[in-house]
């Protein structure tokens, strides 16, 4: 079943980059599951780093420095592969590949579908990026922030936010305000938001994930309204959904 390709509308999408929070991992893998569920050679990688815990699966994983040592390392390895280019030793965390050596994977054709983890949450439910993220491959056709429903009416603080101050900055909220839904949208159509790094070319996909009820299934459907309104800005598809235990779509809107 293609539940999240279809809803997302990445029946072509050859490279596709997530950023954002309160999902993104899950998301990828979810995807990586369904890609190869229809028989694609599917790779999983990152362009920061992630956990090692996430390499530890039932998927081969390894270390690689060229796009070449990628394809010769992933060989006939079953669908799908987790490549990263180091462990960073005492740091239970694996470094990603530099944006060029994705795109040269991309023109190899080796991989039907490149799947990259392109910024760091700290597994917060939302988040705003810093000056250097997203760290997004110049290829990719399909960019997919994600934000996590269940940090809707928390107080504005690290512990519920990721770099909670540029959050403040882009949505001119207060520490310690409860995180709104109109706040979410704001910081998805401000230039240094959630849509940041988003190449021209790309499909400008967003996801909110945990729509898990009925309170938060109305501040999706809210959030996007507001989207859908805005001049400028906003997504090609909103979707919202559940990914835990197993995918469900409660919502989809596209231009």
């Amino acid at each position: 079943m293609a539940i999240l390709i279809d809803a997302l509308g990445l029946a072509s999408a050859r490279l596709i980059s997530l950023v954002g929070a309160g999902g993104k991992t899950s998301l990828m893998f979810a995807l990586a599951r369904e890609f190869a569920g229809s028989g694609e050679r599917v790779l999983v990688t990152t362009t920061t780093k992630i956990a090692s815990s996430e390499a530890d699966g039932p998927w081969p994983s390894f270390g690689a420095s060229t796009a070449a040592g990628i394809v010769g390392q992933a060989g006939a390895a079953a669908s799908p592969v987790i490549a990263y280019h180091h462990e960073l030793a005492g740091a239970g965390r694996l470094q990603g590949f530099d944006p060029a050596i994705v795109d040269e994977l991309a023109r190899d054709g080796t991989f039907a579908r490149i799947l990259v983890e392109a910024d760091g949450s700290a597994r917060r439910p939302l988040k705003a990026p810093a000056s250097h993220e997203p760290v997004v491959p110049p290829a990719t056709d399909a960019f997919i922030a994600v934000a996590g429903l269940n940090g809707l009416g928390r107080p504005l603080h690290e512990d519920n936010l990721f770099r909670p101050e540029i959050w403040q900055r882009i949505t001119n909220d207060s520490a310690g305000d409860p995180i709104t839904a109109g706040a979410v949208a704001e910081a998805y159509l401000h230039p240094d938001g959630l849509a940041k790094g988003c190449p021209p070319e790309a499909a400008k996909i967003l996801f909110l994930n945990r729509a898990d009820n009925p309170g938060r299934i109305a501040a999706a459907e809210q959030i996007i309204r507001s989207l859908s309104d805005a001049s400028d800005g906003r997504p090609d598809r909103a979707v919202h959904g559940v990914l835990l235990p197993a995918p469900v779509i409660t919502g989809v809107l596209s231009k």
